[in-house]
């Protein structure tokens, strides 16, 4: 399956095989670049664009805006043979494009077995109860399964410790 998305000054290209491509390029046309170095030849940043093997994709998080539809896409990769270093890519994209990008992570994330993907920013559209209206800042958004299970962990040993 190939794929591609356009995004707020981003384009991602799925060749189908063996490449995740994310394009950019600044406001004024020109080529923008990649901070940080990638070891391993997993990934790597040429003339504005990132390449990343799908097999190393460690999460996918997505987040629907209140105010016009769009949906921020995080992607955090994670190249072989590094133990430490993880790359992000992100792309916005419009509300007409956001349920076949969300298809397109739910497969993605289904054929290499990505475990970490935040659906609950999509499922959960609207406020829970004891979320204020309009308030999606990072204290009241969701977390992903791991974020949880780690918060889990951390409060049954404060509570063993008070005990």
């Amino acid at each position: 399956m190939s794929f591609r998305l356009r995004g707020d000054g981003v384009r991602l290209d799925f060749d189908g095989r063996r490449w995740l491509v994310f394009s950019w390029s600044r406001r004024d046309g020109a080529a923008g670049g990649v901070a940080g170095g990638v070891a391993g030849g997993v990934a790597g940043g040429v003339g504005g664009r990132l390449y990343v093997e799908p097999a190393s994709c460690l999460s996918v998080a997505g987040r629907l805006s209140d105010h016009d539809g769009s949906l921020r896409l995080t992607f955090r990769f994670r190249p072989s043979g590094v133990s430490v270093g993880d790359v992000a890519a992100e792309i916005v994209v419009g509300a007409d494009q956001a349920e076949p990008a969300w298809q397109f992570v739910q497969w993605f994330a289904h054929t290499y077995r990505v475990e970490d993907v935040s659906a609950s920013w999509w499922d959960d559209a609207e406020p829970s109860a004891g979320e204020p209206e309009r308030s999606r800042d990072w204290l009241s958004a969701p977390v992903s399964p791991a974020t949880r299970d780690l918060f889990r962990s951390v409060m049954a040993r404060l509570t063993v410790a008070d005990a």
